[in-house]
């Protein structure tokens, strides 16, 4: 493991909560996805996706790059792993883009329960790709997790389209992506994140000045730098949490964005639960709990 910043400044606390607390964390940057979901949709309703993503994710990538330049200074951004940065932006951008889509065409709660099938992706990446010891409990969690997605999904199966696909395949960019940070452990945390923000943000300004897209009016720009807040908080919990546990134990925490989301998307979009929203709850907080209450 890399040595902790200096004391008393915020990645030092974050690296410190990581060490001692890393499942805490995940839940963290789980809630703040379910939070930033919502207010993507919200965005979308006045926006074309690429007219939301490429100055959001730049904002994003300017944030942590100044972060970076304060706390190390130039050689905060030298890198062993270019190469991998450059193909997990690739890999995690274009089925960013379709769900974001997407999330125009489908309510928000079925959304985040087909995104929510990363774990499930995540733990076959764990088992093959990284080596982790994957047992019967973790399967057994991520059985009750997923049950739990395919009982919210149902309702809506009926006026399934192609774009429900959209998010699924943002299911599996998430869970290489994860796979890819626990892979190389070593790499900063503010790395991951800097170089994936600026490939995602480079190629959606590519593509939107390509097609000749509309650019967000100034008023727009207020909310995009809150979705840079709660983005930044979310995947910098999720990283420096994988980088302290099992991708296998994390993974179905994941599925706590589902009633939140569903909570959200009834409040803000009148999108109204059904009883499945419930009971999928259950089994994906009965999931979560099970992996966690793994001997260590």
């Amino acid at each position: 493991m890399p040595p902790l910043p200096s004391s008393g400044s915020w990645t030092a606390t974050l690296a410190e909560l990581g060490a001692r607390q890393p499942l805490v964390l995940g839940i963290l940057g789980n809630v703040s996805f379910a939070l930033l979901g919502a207010l993507i949709k919200w965005m979308r309703l006045d926006l074309e996706p690429l007219s939301l993503i490429a100055p959001w994710i730049s904002m994003n990538a300017v944030a942590v790059g100044a972060w970076i330049l304060w706390q190390h200074g130039p050689a905060g951004f030298r890198t062993s792993l270019l190469k991998v940065h450059l193909i997990r932006g690739v890999v995690m951008f274009l089925p960013f883009l379709g769900s974001i889509y997407a999330l125009q065409h489908v309510p928000l709660s079925l959304h985040v329960t087909l995104t929510n099938t990363s774990p499930f992706f995540l733990t076959l990446i764990a088992g093959l790709w990284l080596k982790e010891s994957v047992g019967p409990r973790e399967w057994a969690a991520l059985g009750l997790g997923f049950a739990g997605v395919l009982i919210c999904v149902r309702p809506g199966v009926d006026g399934f389209n192609l774009f429900a696909l959209a998010p699924v395949l943002m299911a599996l960019a998430i869970a290489t992506g994860s796979a890819f940070v626990r892979r190389y452990p070593q790499e900063a945390t503010s790395r991951w994140v800097f170089f994936q923000e600026c490939i995602a943000g480079g190629l959606g300004f590519v593509i939107l000045l390509s097609i000749d897209g509309p650019l967000p009016q100034v008023e727009q720009l207020t909310p995009m730098l809150g979705m840079v807040l709660i983005d930044l908080i979310a995947m910098s919990s999720i990283y420096v949490a994988l980088s302290h546990m099992e991708a296998s134990r994390l993974s179905p925490w994941a599925y706590v964005q589902i009633p939140i989301s569903a909570g959200l998307g009834w409040m803000i979009f009148e999108e109204v639960p059904g009883w499945s929203t419930g009971v999928g709850a259950l089994l994906i907080i009965s999931g979560g709990w099970l992996t966690w209450r793994r001997p260590r």
